[in-house]
């Protein structure tokens, strides 16, 4: 879907491009201008839109590696759960043979409870460097300074594209 929507833009683009450069030839410059402005405008939406699907595959990839990274831990949460309940047991077979000693074994189950329960959740942490990674990327900035004219512009302008119409009439 995604694609067929740039194939469609994309041959917008060179219809308008097309028609641009007959305008110029006829002398219509302000109608090469429009159209200039229309292709920066559409070029920039390819743009977007390509980017967008490039995130949206990196997010997929993500998702399933998500997806497997969690079946994994509640398949050793399954199996860490058989042996806490092994572990239960003993320990009441323990506290039933050591009642006159004193020795429950309590203090092992707690120290195992807080391990567990210690353990950091790898999803929070990927998710906490995401918000930081946006936050600190500075992207506005770059295209800011590339309009003051400092650096090449990361975007299309309608200036470029008249500029490439005239520059290809030959």
């Amino acid at each position: 879907m995604a694609d067929a929507a740039l194939t469609q833009l994309n041959g917008r683009i060179s219809d308008l491009t097309r028609r641009a450069r007959q305008a110029l030839a006829a002398g219509h410059d302000d109608m090469a201008r429009e159209a200039a402005s229309a292709i920066a405008q559409m070029e920039n939406e390819a743009a977007d839109r390509a980017q967008t699907c490039a995130t949206l595959d990196q997010r997929v990839l993500r998702l399933r590696a998500s997806v497997e990274t969690g079946h994994r831990r509640l398949i050793d949460l399954r199996q860490g759960a058989a042996q806490a309940r092994a572990v239960k047991k003993e320990q009441d077979i323990q506290m039933r043979l050591h009642q006159q000693t004193g020795d429950t074994g309590a203090d092992a189950a707690e120290e195992l409870i807080t391990r567990v329960l210690e353990q950091s959740d790898p999803f929070e942490k990927h998710e906490i460097l995401q918000e930081l990674n946006a936050e600190l990327s500075h992207d506005g900035l770059t295209d800011r300074m590339a309009d003051a004219g400092f650096g090449p512009a990361d975007r299309v302008t309608p200036a470029a594209v008249l500029a490439r119409l005239t520059s290809n009439q030959d």
